[in-house]
């Protein structure tokens, strides 16, 4: 049997988290492999896409403090990248008051501005939107360039000493006294540590002993869309639509993004054209919409400003638990960093830094109440 490549740390999976996580440890000095069942840029998974919210507005201040804190971390990965990665357009949540007046009374508590506004003011200020009851309007929100973020992270996560390897599936995971064995088609490694953050394929993965909190896969459709005045611009949004929800559970969203064609990634050239709004369309998605024409519907009704033909949609695999709660836990040399639940990429950098703590052995910073 060939002897075993040795690193600190192992990371499966080279979407957003796991790439943050490998980034954030070599940062820290930690010798680090990163494995990828697909290539680079691939769109099997959850991080594919040009663009995704950023909002610090949540109805769960866990989550708010979460975001102001990775504010700093997009900044540091912004600084080491050279790339724009995150834009604070502006992002309104509307619907359900009792929603609205959550998010407004969190984001004032955590130091951010509130903006309420009447639907008939916030269409004043956007008229391609219709809105719904209670509005509020958070400066500080925005989108954030997905695709661009993952490259970034891989170069910088590369230029730290990460070996990157794609195409290279995890068979087998055995444990050790001294860390765990993977075995790949190409490669056998030994790791002190092992970080799991392979979205859908996490519970495959697993050993038996770990014992998670139930996830769920979905496949759901945004869809994107074409303004009618090219020149107009929409703000990121949150629609909650249904009253008495759950805090993290909201009906429908969107944010601009580069039409099909647009430049959406690559060089930092490419940075401000795909910040052209003639260059932008909106993607809009329903919650657990599986299906292109629930989204037009939503359209046609709340965004007159839209030709309501759709442009493109994509497929995007939601691993999400019960509570849209996040998963962060460590079992003796494995830790699981299962962040989606549709709502984890504007943490992505600040994932990284938490996972790395953990590997690290650091007194945790948040608690996550997801309930196995």
């Amino acid at each position: 049997m060939s002897s075993a490549e040795q690193f600190e740390v192992a990371v499966i999976g080279a979407g957003a988290m796991g790439s943050a996580v490998a980034w954030q440890l070599a940062r820290r000095g930690h010798s680090v492999i990163l494995l990828e069942q697909f290539g680079p840029g691939h769109q099997q998974g959850s991080s594919h896409g040009a663009t995704r919210i950023f909002r610090v507005a949540y109805r769960d201040p866990t989550y708010v403090r979460l975001a102001t804190e990775s504010l700093r971390a997009w900044a540091e990965l912004e600084q080491e990248s050279g790339r724009v990665l995150l834009e604070q357009s502006g992002q309104i949540d509307h619907g359900d008051p009792e929603a609205i007046e959550q998010v407004a009374h969190n984001l004032e508590a955590a130091g951010f501005l509130a903006q309420r506004l009447s639907p008939t003011q916030a269409q004043e200020l956007w008229p391609g939107m219709r809105f719904d009851q209670a509005v509020v309007h958070s400066v500080d929100g925005g989108r954030v360039f997905a695709d661009r973020t993952v490259q970034a992270l891989h170069e910088c996560a590369t230029a730290r000493g990460v070996t990157v390897a794609f195409h290279e599936p995890v068979q087998t995971i055995d444990s050790t006294s001294d860390g765990v064995i993977l075995q790949t088609p190409g490669r056998r490694v030994h790791a002190r540590l092992l970080v799991i953050a392979a979205g859908a394929w996490v519970e495959e993965l697993l050993p038996g002993e770990f014992v998670l909190p139930k996830l769920t896969v979905s496949e759901q459709v945004p869809v994107h869309f074409r303004k009618r005045n090219p020149s107009m611009r929409w703000p990121s949004f949150l629609h909650h639509m249904h009253a008495n929800a759950d805090a993290l559970t909201f009906g429908a969203y969107g944010m601009e993004s580069p039409l099909s064609g647009s430049a959406a990634t690559g060089s930092a050239a490419s940075d401000t054209a795909a910040s052209n709004a003639e260059s932008l369309g909106l993607k809009a998605g329903v919650d657990n919409a599986t299906d292109v024409g629930q989204v037009v519907a939503y359209v046609n009704k709340w965004h007159p400003g839209l030709h309501p033909d759709p442009v493109s949609s994509t497929q995007c695999l939601f691993t999400s638990t019960a509570d849209q709660q996040f998963i962060l836990q460590r079992q003796g040399p494995i830790v699981v960093c299962s962040t989606c639940s549709g709502h984890g990429f504007k943490f992505t950098p600040m994932i990284g830094e938490l996972v790395a703590d953990m590997c690290e052995g650091l007194p945790a910073r948040y608690n996550f109440s997801s309930q196995i």
